[in-house]
């Protein structure tokens, strides 16, 4: 919440100077407000940042400043005498209107670099005590302003002499998105930027990407006790997408707009320029390019409150791709979104969103899955939109199923996978999954048990496989001869069954899974593997080419049945000739739409076309869409006597 204002009536002393801690604050630094790519920075860049900090609130030029509020007396100059070392200070503190982390690389080179800016010094100003006032009221409301407009991406940090000292987050939005391109070059087995132009460019390699959501520019700030009446902020600028030649042209624009506005408070202005037209004064308009050319300037020879960023191609390139990532993850989650399947709207919160960006509510994907999963069809169990075909991760099920249920979907898709191998095959006496070797034959791991696995039986060398009916045949001799036992009554029922399958089935020439074709087309489906395959010569197929030879799509048997099926309105003015012969006469109501006669049943004048599906009046010959509407009260009588 933003602090309020206290008010002081100019005339009655200086302003009251804050000192210590604010009443509202958290430990230095919050760790809730550290951007993504900040995470792999030490601890050891959040305590020179807070020794920075602590340098930055009183030094040489601060203290001059303090001393030209109000006319004291001149002391003689006195030896300098070594100044005692104060004593360690705790970690800086950040107020809770803050949302950024003083400490990590860009915001402990912001300070550093203020602090350097501070020491140095300007020309100093002599402020009567109803200027001093006045500053700091205007001061505070700015501050209260700034916390109000941006929230949390202000960062206040603890004030001393009455100087105040802050951090901007100003961040870049592109609602259509840009692209970002990066021409690097290889040099001594390093990745490097390059300049784009001039060179042999034949070893160079240009990156391209797109965001919505840029790295924010990170606007450091200090208020003398001189703003806004006589003299702008301190302040530096960082950005790890510009070059240092870049930063100083914004810093420039910075300085231009307070000599356009001198004795006006112009953080928020800088702030607004900074978002809405630093790309197009850049010239960013429609593409952004990295480049790092500003690293070869020497100190001197670029602004000193420019803060390049250092850091590799390697380094910076991911931390914008991932910055943007979770921005447009952040606003996905706030905004209210329709789901494909139910077509309802919820908040993002409320989808569960697929690695192929497709999303969708999260009741109607556990209802899915589960679905899938009590069915057994878990190959199946792919993104709902019907244009794509990715698989749903793990990750997610676990999620959207049960305990037991995700087990049993891990179970099945263990069992699908090794069906759908072709060199895997069950052991007849274990059912462990044992390989086929070239020779038709296994060998059980668990039993050692030696098998063909054609037959399921002993492994038989130079010798044929029975056949279902070969198998039968020995063992109903077995059975006659009195040795018949319970195993041998499964194993005669199993052949039979065996039998029986492979009269109507064909196999899946992936997985040998028996299928049988109940109506349809012969271009086949394998429900255990997803292989396409033709019913007819039980080929492997992609596409209905094959189809183009000696096998046909539909059998006559099917076609028969389709033609029974479409051609029932040629039946039906079968009929209704029949009944027109019959009727034909003064019996007879010619239909408005196709002429057949119709015959009237007693007295309803509400007849029906067999010949076209119509309804119509027989008093009016007109066509009856609602019976209640045509034969009402103002309308033809229903039923009337027969002439």
């Amino acid at each position: 919440m933003p602090r309020k204002s206290s008010k002081t009536k100019a005339g009655r002393g200086p302003a009251p100077k804050p000192h210590g801690k604010s009443a509202a604050s958290v430990p230095y630094p919050n760790p809730a407000h550290e951007y993504p790519y900040d995470a792999e920075l030490s601890a050891a860049g959040a305590d020179g940042a807070a020794d920075a900090l602590g340098r930055l609130d009183l030094d040489a030029s601060t203290a001059a400043a303090a001393a030209s509020d109000a006319p004291v007396e001149t002391q003689p100059p006195q030896p300098e005498v070594p100044a005692p070392r104060p004593p360690p200070q705790p970690p800086m503190e950040a107020s809770s209107s803050g949302s950024g982390s003083a400490g990590g690389g860009r915001e402990e080179e912001g300070l550093r670099r203020l602090q350097e800016l501070v020491a140095i010094g300007r020309e100093e100003v002599e402020l009567t005590e109803e200027e001093v006032s006045a500053n700091y009221q205007r001061q505070e409301d700015e501050i209260c302003a700034l916390e109000a407009i941006f929230g949390d991406n202000v960062v206040m940090f603890n004030r001393k002499e009455g100087q105040r000292s802050f951090q901007v987050h100003v961040h870049m939005v592109i609602p259509d998105g840009t692209d970002v391109s990066a021409r690097l070059s290889f040099g001594a087995g390093t990745l490097n930027y390059k300049e784009g132009h001039d060179g042999d460019a034949t070893d160079d390699l240009v990156y391209k990407f797109r965001v919505e959501h840029l790295s924010p520019i990170l606007l450091t700030c200090l208020m003398p006790l001189s703003y806004p009446s006589h003299q702008p902020p301190f302040f530096t600028m960082s950005v790890e997408w510009l070059d240092k030649v870049m930063i100083s042209s914004l810093c420039h624009m910075l300085d231009m707009a307070w000599e356009e506005q001198q004795g006006m408070e112009v953080i928020y202005q800088w702030v607004q320029w900074l978002q809405s037209s630093s790309l197009s004064y850049l010239g960013f308009d429609n593409a952004i390019v990295l480049s790092k050319g500003g690293l070869a300037c020497t100190e001197d020879g670029g602004d000193r409150r420019a803060c390049p960023d250092n850091a590799p191609p390697d380094v910076t390139i991911p931390r914008i791709i991932r910055y943007n990532d979770d921005k447009r993850h952040e606003a996905f989650l706030h905004a209210i979104h329709d789901c494909m399947i139910c077509f309802s709207e919820f908040p993002g919160v409320d989808f569960i969103k697929l690695p192929c960006h497709h999303f969708f509510c999260q009741k109607c994907m556990q209802t899915y899955c589960k679905m899938h999963v009590k069915e057994g069809s878990v190959v199946k169990l792919l993104c709902p939109d019907t244009k794509c075909g990715a698989v749903v991760p793990p990750n997610i099920l676990k999620v959207l199923l049960g305990e037991d249920e995700f087990e049993r979907w891990e179970a099945l898709l263990l069992q699908r996978t090794l069906d759908a191998m072709i060199d895997v095959v069950y052991c007849p006496r274990c059912q462990t999954a044992c390989l086929e070797d070239s020779g038709d034959e296994a060998v059980c791991s668990s039993c050692l048990f030696c098998f063909c696995t054609l037959c399921k039986e002993r492994r038989h060398v130079g010798v044929e496989c029975l056949s279902p009916e070969e198998k039968l045949i020995i063992l109903e001799r077995r059975q006659k001869s009195g040795q018949s036992k319970e195993d041998i009554q499964k194993l005669m029922d199993e052949v039979r069954s065996i039998k029986e399958i492979m009269k109507d089935t064909k196999q899946c020439p992936r997985c040998k899974m028996a299928i049988s074709k109940i109506e349809g087309c012969n271009k086949m489906t394998c429900w255990n593997c997803g292989r396409f395959f033709c019913y007819q010569c039980n080929a492997a197929i992609s596409g209905y080419d094959h189809f183009k030879g000696d096998c046909v799509v539909f059998d006559q048997v099917e076609i028969d049945r389709w033609e029974m099926q479409v051609n029932q309105r040629q039946q039906r003015q079968v009929v209704a000739q029949v009944q027109a012969d019959l009727f034909e006469g003064e019996y007879g109501y010619p239909c408005p739409t196709c002429r057949s006669a119709v015959p009237k049943i007693g007295n309803n004048n509400h007849l029906y076309c067999w010949s076209c599906n119509q309804h119509f009046c027989a008093l009016c010959r007109k066509s009856v869409q609602k019976m209640s509407q045509h034969f009402g009260p103002k309308g033809c009588k229903q039923h009337t006597a027969d002439p």
